[in-house]
């Protein structure tokens, strides 16, 4: 057995001559790494890329080694903890990324592992584009949950995120169709508990001509506007029992009828649905059709929530510090020592979701460079826990409604009806126009008001 070992530290390397048997080669030379791998054939290759360089020509050492050494085991080392970089090698078809620090005897045990299995090895697929980076965190857990999308993305068969509130569970389903062969076609995202039952079954399956309010035209649904693509079904414990029947035949059949009518609809398509729920609870209240589930569950990612992974708190920090500094033309830099201790020590129990309210919030009422304890909801300094007793979203808007009239206060205003309630109520109204894809109609039904209201509505905030 022949075993190549790039950039390894010592320590690493004699574990490797201690517990494995074969002819070893070492390498810290660029120049005769890409001469040792065009010119030689190994079994095993494990790379430390901390001493290949930047990311470009990281890749480009890794690529080599996947073409030119197809029938090898590849491992790397490394600290660069991206979901660009990770979900694109595990793609590629490298057999793990181990995040460093690490001790030498789990290396050795990974390796063992590897060679156990020489079958393992992911599939060889084409090169990805980079990702935008919607996915952030760089610790453990998320390199765990990068490699799962890297080998749920290769294919079509569905997939079930589950996770907490608030933790990012569309960002990754985003993720997967992104670095899937399917990253051409559309994505499509339904949130299931934003429509009523009815309502729900015409926009994920569309209707015939004449079913529904005397309509004149047929009307397509969400899975044939995503045809060939993915569609996200978001809360995918909310469908009731008649809809999540309709998606089992759909998974079954690869095709549906619409409301009302009587040809099959054949789509190609992937489901790739999100739950906080505990789905095999709700399957022994009867609540959930078991069959769906174990059909979604087949590759399965679960996300961690963020108190699990602090340490990815600052990059999050950094990520939306960028976006709100450009929405609100601020210049904040950061956050002072006591206020990020503060962050640190809290639970979050709203996850990444909670994180960007406070952020945003704290941007808001920041009068400094930095964002200070002052500027940090109630919740987070350790005021008013009481309000924590409740649903997290009810806190969440208590604080924002706090910060509001803070702010309201700070400008001598008084009207804190009129100017909060238009915030809730322009916010509401733009999103839901958004879910509807611009129709008024669909986004007048959904609020519960006219057409002719939502218009006036629309013209008094600007939405047109």
């Amino acid at each position: 057995m022949n075993i190549l070992g790039i950039n390894l530290e010592e320590k690493i390397r004699g574990s490797l001559l201690e517990n494995l048997d074969g002819d070893f080669y070492f390498e810290n030379n660029s120049n005769s790494v890409e001469h040792c791998i065009e010119n030689s054939k190994y079994n095993l290759i494990i790379v430390d890329i901390d001493g290949l360089g930047d990311l470009e020509k990281t890749k480009t050492v890794i690529e080599k080694i996947i073409t030119f050494q197809s029938k090898a085991i590849v491992i790397t080392l490394g600290e660069r903890a991206t979901l660009d970089f990770i979900a694109w090698a595990i793609q590629l078809g490298i057999y793990d990324y181990l995040l460093k620090p690490i001790e030498d005897i789990d290396v050795i045990n990974i390796v063992t592992k590897a060679l156990r299995d020489q079958k393992m090895k992911a599939e060889k697929v084409k090169k990805k584009d980079e990702t935008q980076g919607t996915v952030i965190g760089n610790t453990a857990k998320m390199v765990e949950v990068y490699k799962k999308i890297g080998k749920v993305a290769t294919n079509k068969i569905p997939v079930l995120i589950s996770g907490e509130k608030g933790n990012g569970k569309k960002a990754i389903a985003q993720s997967i169709h992104s670095f899937s062969c399917l990253k051409q076609q559309p994505f499509v995202s339904v949130n299931c508990t934003a429509y009523q039952k009815e309502f729900l079954d015409r926009k994920l399956f569309g209707h015939e001509q004449g079913s529904m309010f005397e309509s004149q035209v047929d009307q397509i649904g969400i899975l044939e506007k995503g045809n060939g693509g993915s569609i996200h079904l978001g809360n995918i414990e909310s469908l009731d029992l008649t809809l999540q029947a309709k998606i089992l035949g759909l998974l079954h059949e690869g095709a549906f009828f619409r409301v009302g009518g009587s040809k099959m609809i054949k789509v190609d398509i992937r489901i790739i649905a999100t739950t906080s729920e505990n789905i095999e609870e709700l399957i022994m209240n009867g609540k959930f059709i078991g069959e769906l589930y174990q059909r979604l569950r087949i590759l399965e990612i679960e996300v961690p929530p963020l108190r699990e992974r602090k340490d990815d708190i600052p990059l999050l920090i950094h990520h939306f510090m960028v976006k709100y500094n450009e929405n609100f033309s601020k210049d904040v830099q950061g956050v002072s020592t006591p206020a990020m201790k503060k962050i640190m020590r809290y639970d979050w129990p709203g996850n990444v979701r909670e994180l960007k309210s406070a952020v945003k919030a704290a941007m808001v009422l920041s009068r400094e460079k930095s964002i200070l304890v002052e500027d940090l909801p109630a919740n987070i300094i350790g005021n008013k826990t009481s309000k924590r007793r409740g649903d997290i979203q009810d806190w969440i808007l208590s604080d924002w409604v706090e910060g509001e009239i803070q702010m309201l206060q700070g400008l001598n205003q008084r009207d804190y009806y009129g100017n909060v309630i238009s915030r809730v109520e322009r916010e509401l109204i733009k999103q839901v126009l958004e879910v509807a894809n611009g129709k008024k109609v669909e986004a007048a039904e959904t609020l519960g008001i006219t057409r002719n209201t939502l218009r006036t509505k629309m013209n008094n905030y600007d939405l047109d």
